[in-house]
């Protein structure tokens, strides 16, 4: 018995071994060839010089994918270009500031279209010079890795084995085949619309902020500025060049802010929407922190009252907004409050409105919850609150849901009730453009709950903007943005770090289409602007350095009825409540969870 253990014992220690041998084996003609091409890529850059702008292209093999040209100012990064684990980056070197100046001579668009073709001239040569170091990276790691396994034999005094070149010629072959399979990968998986999504950095990202004063202030700098202009205005016209290409017209533009908090940021929104001429605003929710109508001072209401006496305002109330707040902010001119919140004897109900803003069909609900609240509505405890959540969608949507599911009779007319005809739906159901409530999970049993009628739902509250994946699925845009406050009173509440000040800037089309987003985060350092602190001018781009990050994404289209047109000069209509359900209460029910 003792004996036949031992030698099961044996057999296992030997098959571990031999196992693990052939693991290292594995890793060596895999890591090496890899680690090879890598450190190739990494060590031999490509050089050339396109209008007098002498700049280098590097290869990054396993990190760092995508493409991005970087320069002191900060980088511009396509992100989506395919599934492989490489990277291209465009770094400019040495650049003479004067001959820069000089070559762009007044004509920033002109000089930007020249350097565009004369880096798309140089494409072939790139690409090639690329695969070349791959290849040679691969082989020399393949030599290496034969020359480790040759000597480790020859170490153990194992004999040399029979047809060596054949089985390196068989390894050649196998490392061959790979890169073929790896090359189709990349063509199979290559994005046509990698130029949609971008992202800028640094100070290229703060000139994003400020497009119409960059100009005007750089103009009357000293020569050592040029550069900055430059830069800057090759990378707008750039990317003016893309977005021709990529997106139509835009009729109007809309701002998407979320959790103040009380934060003296509004400003900052006055100047980020006068910058980019917003047309119009929709605010998410949570104003306040304590849920009273008396944090909201003078100064604060007065900051909100020069932004929305320029660009119109839409507000819902987040949870940290009582029905107190709700009627402050019905008083601020230019604001129109979309849903109701009143107190019941358990907590809180709350309704939802519609309003037809520049050609756009806009909802909003109101969230259920207050900071402070009794119950499930105090709560910050996601099993509690969801449900609660889920709720009072179901319960102010109930009629909507009701009329989908009882269709019109012959020859009778549609519903009396806002209908965009932008989305994907069944004849005779509402379809809203876009629907705002607090939350995300009211955000998702809203998509639940009307189905193909929801063209865009917007959220705040997790003080974080979703990520450029999950923007859009389908036809469905589904916006979550961060803390425009940058957290505000809710940070030292909680004890808790500053999140980035977002906000989000979205393109409509003339067809009512949403074309783009660009997504900023303004990083609340201490001492910063960002950080509460505005800078003596907020135009100035360097005060914001390497804090601004800027997100562009260009939208597929969602289906849009033809026909439709939107514009500013169409206006913002009167505010109508959700319709009832034949015979429900508007507050949230008692019924159990989805």
């Amino acid at each position: 018995m003792q004996t036949g253990r031992k030698r099961a014992a044996a057999r296992a220690t030997r098959m571990a071994r031999l196992l693990l041998a052939g693991l290292a084996r594995w890793v060596l003609r895999i890591g090496l060839p890899l680690g090879c091409a890598a450190a190739v890529v990494q060590a031999f850059p490509y050089r050339a010089t396109v209008e007098g702008v002498p700049f280098e292209v590097q290869g990054t093999l396993l990190h760092r994918t995508g493409l991005s040209a970087d320069t002191t100012l900060g980088s511009w990064e396509f992100p989506d270009v395919n599934l492989l684990p490489f990277g291209v980056h465009i770094t400019p070197r040495n650049v003479d500031v004067l001959q820069l100046v000089r070559a762009a001579n007044g004509d920033t668009a002109g000089y930007a279209r020249r350097l565009q073709a004369g880096f798309v001239d140089q494409l072939p040569q790139i690409l090639t010079w690329l695969a070349a170091e791959v290849l040679i990276g691969v082989l020399l790691g393949l030599v290496a890795a034969a020359a480790i396994n040759m000597a480790l034999r020859y170490l153990r005094g194992r004999p040399r084995r029979e047809h060596e070149l054949r089985i390196r010629l068989q390894q050649l072959g196998a490392a061959v085949v790979v890169l073929a399979i790896v090359a189709g990968v990349g063509a199979a998986t290559y994005n046509p619309r990698w130029l949609r999504q971008s992202r800028l950095t640094g100070t290229l990202a703060a000139a994003q902020l400020f497009p119409d004063q960059l100009s005007a202030f750089y103009s009357r700098q000293s020569k050592v500025f040029n550069v900055l202009d430059s830069v800057v205005g090759l990378q707008a016209a750039l990317q003016s060049r893309l977005d021709a290409q990529a997106a139509p017209q835009t009729a109007l533009r809309i701002m998407f802010i979320s959790d103040m908090h009380l934060a003296a940021n509004y400003p900052l929104v006055a100047r980020y929407a006068a910058s980019y001429g917003v047309n119009l605003i929709i605010n998410t929710g949570d104003e306040a922190e304590f849920g009273t109508t008396l944090e909201l001072t003078p100064a604060y209401l007065d900051a909100l009252r020069a932004v929305t006496a320029v660009t119109p305002m839409l507000w819902l109330a987040g949870n940290h907004d009582a029905p107190d707040v709700v009627t402050t902010l019905r008083t601020i001119p230019g604001v129109t409050v979309l849903g109701s919140k009143t107190a019941t004897p358990d907590g809180y109900a709350v309704t939802g409105d519609v309003v037809h803003a520049f050609g756009l069909t806009v909802a909003g609900l109101a969230d259920p919850r207050v900071y402070g609240g009794s119950g499930a509505y105090g709560s910050d405890t996601p099993s509690v609150t969801d449900p609660l959540e889920r709720r009072a969608v179901a319960a102010a949507v109930a009629g909507l849901t009701a009329r989908a599911a009882s269709p019109t009779p012959t020859g009778s007319a549609t519903p009396a009730t806002p209908t965009a005809g932008g989305s994907p739906g069944s004849a005779g159901h509402t379809t809203f453009d876009i629907f705002a409530t607090h939350e995300p999970p009211a955000a998702a049993e809203l998509r639940a709950q009307l189905a193909g009628q929801i063209r865009q739902t917007n959220a705040g509250h997790t003080h974080a903007q979703n990520k450029p994946g999950d923007l859009q699925q389908g036809t469905t845009i589904t916006l979550v943005e961060g803390s425009t406050g940058a957290g505000g009173l809710d940070n030292l509440s909680h004890g808790s770090a500053r999140p980035p000040i977002e906000f989000s800037i979205e393109s409509v089309a003339p067809d009512c289409e949403f074309t783009r987003i660009v997504r900023f985060q303004i990083a609340a350092t201490p001492g910063s602007a960002a950080g509460g602190t505005v800078a003596a001018d907020p135009a100035l781009a360097q005060a914001y350095g390497d804090d601004v990050t800027a997100s562009t994404i260009y939208f597929r289209p969602q289906g849009v009825a033809p026909g439709r047109t939107c514009g500013v000069d169409l206006g913002i209509g009167a505010v109508t409540p959700l319709p009832a359900a034949p015979s429900a209460a508007t507050a949230p029910s008692a019924s159990p969870a989805r």
